[in-house]
């Protein structure tokens, strides 16, 4: 399916996304099946990563995001499911228009090879509040989780 079939964006004055190539050799992301949520980032640089270590690559690409919004970087199902390879620090602010950098851990236990050109993350532009005012308050008003922290409520998961 062509990126042209799945932007209808303009059709509903919808705002754009921008894209600057810094590599010539980058790809235009593109949303691989009609209703998908993440455009797919490649790598510019093979490499291999090994288990239990990290690497940052470079997407080639540069994006110029709407107001309100944020790009949030995260793994491709398939990838991180069968292999191990997650996203970290994945977010791409709206007023930062340098190269996006992709984070990857091997939390697998073999090594994982990539190389360039490979779809190794996908990227969601999604609607954020930003700027709101801050207010210092003694406290908080009772919720009915209250302070209960993760998994409180798993009684299987407590030791």
């Amino acid at each position: 399916m062509s990126n042209e079939s799945l932007n209808l964006g303009h059709l509903f004055g919808l705002p754009t996304i921008k894209v600057v190539r810094v590599n010539p050799d980058a790809a235009i992301p593109t949303l691989a099946h009609e209703g998908d949520a993440g455009l797919d980032l490649q790598t510019m640089e093979s490499v291999t990563i090994p288990p239990g270590k990290r690497v940052k690559l470079p997407s080639g690409l540069a994006f110029g995001l709407p107001d309100y919004t944020v790009g949030r970087i995260w793994p491709r199902s398939k990838l991180a499911n069968h292999k191990g390879l997650v996203v970290l620090a994945g977010v791409c602010d709206r007023p930062y228009t340098g190269e996006v950098m992709i984070s990857l851990l091997n939390t697998g236990e073999d090594p994982i090879e990539l190389r360039k050109g490979d779809k190794v993350a996908q990227m969601a532009v999604l609607p954020i509040l930003t700027g709101l005012p801050i207010e210092e308050v003694d406290s908080l008003e009772e919720t009915s989780r209250g302070a209960s922290g993760i998994n409180d409520a798993e009684l299987r998961l407590r030791n």
